[in-house]
């Protein structure tokens, strides 16, 4: 049940962090797009962190198993649902927004606009200080709390090669 409620306060902390950065100025160039990326990404994890996230067991799981703070594991957790909202399947989404509550709401939050691909979960990993290569670390510890929480063998296969 924590775990649910973690991610459930992540995602929706994601929205209220990303939401007004997101609008700011669309016309930037590819330099300040990856500027107002980085700024929406870590208005999401200073949002997170006030609110008691980073106290959380499958925060805590990640910051271990990769080595990285707090704040660089909700950064990391929130690319990688952004990269799930606009990667599944409608069946998926649905399954998984009922695993974590606030899911659907990452659309709105403009998170899900600026990380549309591996690519930019790269660059957001960046963003964060983290090498790219630790995705490979927070995923099997995602999935593994989803797992628990009764996602079935599709959803978490597709998650498990969307976010390789």
């Amino acid at each position: 049940m924590n775990k649910k409620i973690a991610i459930a306060a992540l995602a929706s902390l994601a929205l209220m962090g990303c939401q007004t950065t997101s609008k700011t100025d669309q016309t930037k160039s590819n330099s300040g797009y990856s500027e107002l990326a980085s700024a929406a990404l870590m208005g999401a994890v200073q949002t997170w962190s006030k609110q008691g996230a980073a106290d959380t067991d499958l925060v805590s799981a990640i910051q271990s198993s990769a080595n990285v703070s707090s704040e660089q594991a909700i950064g990391g957790m929130g690319s990688l649902l952004a990269l799930a909202q606009n990667s599944l399947g409608s069946s998926e989404k649905s399954e998984l927004a009922g695993l974590v509550p606030g899911f659907d709401s990452l659309q709105s939050s403009g998170l899900t606009a600026m990380i549309a691909n591996n690519e930019t979960v790269k660059s957001a990993f960046s963003a964060l200080g983290m090498d790219p290569s630790l995705i490979s670390t927070f995923t099997p510890i995602i999935l593994s709390a989803l797992q628990s929480q009764g996602a079935s063998s599709g959803l978490l296969d597709n998650l498990g090669a969307i976010w390789k």
